[in-house]
């Protein structure tokens, strides 16, 4: 093979890779307010997790989850993330608020709907929305 067609073969898979890329960057964000969510309780979702992450991720894994339980701590560095109280002292449901001004208080009831990226102690939830404080 001459060195203009492996430079060609080179140019073609760079192109396909530059513009799948560029397809994946400029994708749209879920709308997590939008869709309808997994309901499950704080508790139920941690458990699930903390006892078969395989089935857990099969189950909720990149996936909208309306998940309701009290407020355990609201955590404000540079984003918001409300952490949900379980059955476990030291870990539970964190979720990134998409919202950076909320009315939450620790203790209070709430339901939160957002997008399940795994679990690292807690059980992560992104682009989350308060679906509705009780």
């Amino acid at each position: 093979m001459s060195k203009g067609v492996k430079l060609l073969i080179v140019l073609i898979c760079l192109s396909v890779v530059a513009f799948i890329g560029f397809r994946m960057y400029n994708m749209p964000h879920r709308d997590v307010a939008g869709e309808r969510g997994i309901k499950v309780n704080a508790t139920a979702l941690f458990q699930a997790f903390a006892q078969n992450e395989q089935e857990a991720n099969t189950r909720y894994l990149d996936k909208v989850i309306e998940v309701s339980g009290a407020v355990k701590q609201i955590d404000k560095d540079s984003s918001v993330s409300v952490i949900l109280n379980t059955d476990d002292m030291m870990f539970g449901i964190r979720c990134s608020m998409q919202d950076t001004n909320i009315a939450l208080k620790e203790g209070q009831q709430v339901t939160i709907k957002g997008l399940c990226s795994g679990y690292l102690d807690d059980v992560v939830l992104t682009d989350a929305v308060i679906v509705k404080p009780e």
